[in-house]
């Protein structure tokens, strides 16, 4: 069974090749992505949206695992990040939220 710091791992690695075909196996289909502006996105609009793969430099700060939920928070680039993601059969992730640093 994938453990929740694989998943991250595996994540992080989609986003910086822009594969969203990994990415749409690794979200789960309630998926929610919040960002520093307000916006919000579903698991389709994440898909959809501009990536720019190259650098993605996430920076774990704090990963705790209870029960069946993780969170990891960090920073990716100019942004704090929090991931929750729930295991179910495996780990997918729930929500996403980017907040400007500072």
């Amino acid at each position: 069974m994938e453990t929740f710091d694989a998943l991250l791992a595996r994540w992080a690695d989609a986003e910086a090749r822009g594969d969203t075909a990994m990415l749409d196996g690794l979200l789960a289909p309630e998926f929610r992505g919040d960002g520093p502006a307000g916006f919000v996105l579903g698991k389709r609009q994440w898909l959809d949206r501009d990536i720019d793969p190259g650098p993605f430099l996430w920076t774990v700060s704090s990963t705790r695992v209870r029960h069946h939920t993780g969170i990891a928070t960090g920073v990716v680039g100019s942004f704090a990040c929090t991931v929750v993601a729930v295991r179910r059969r495996g780990w997918v992730i729930v929500n996403i939220q980017l907040g400007r640093l500072g």
